[in-house]
């Protein structure tokens, strides 16, 4: 079900938009940064000095890895323990 509801939110998105993923299980966090990081990559070859004007991935990354829940709020609900938090935000159009 993640496998292909993370690419059709990823497409669906307009300019910034997010697609904002919570997951409990690793699994379902490996699922999430595969797509995110597909969706963010860039197609320009990696021994390019620059990237050209409108080679940009059209998605960027809002998380920097996986956002953990802080001490404070595993305190208040300890089922937020194991909770990872990833975002992408479509920062131009076309495809991902």
């Amino acid at each position: 079900m993640l496998r292909r509801a993370l690419p059709a939110a990823i497409e669906a998105i307009g300019v910034g938009g997010r697609v904002v993923v919570m997951s409990y299980h690793s699994l379902e966090d490996r699922l999430t940064k595969q797509a995110f990081t597909l969706a963010t990559r860039s197609t320009v070859p990696p021994d390019l000095p620059f990237v050209p004007e409108g080679s940009e991935p059209p998605l960027r990354l809002v998380t920097r890895g996986a956002e953990k829940a802080s001490a404070e709020e595993i305190e208040q609900n300890p089922r937020a323990a194991s909770v990872r938090l990833r975002a992408v935000e479509r920062v131009r159009g076309g495809a991902a």
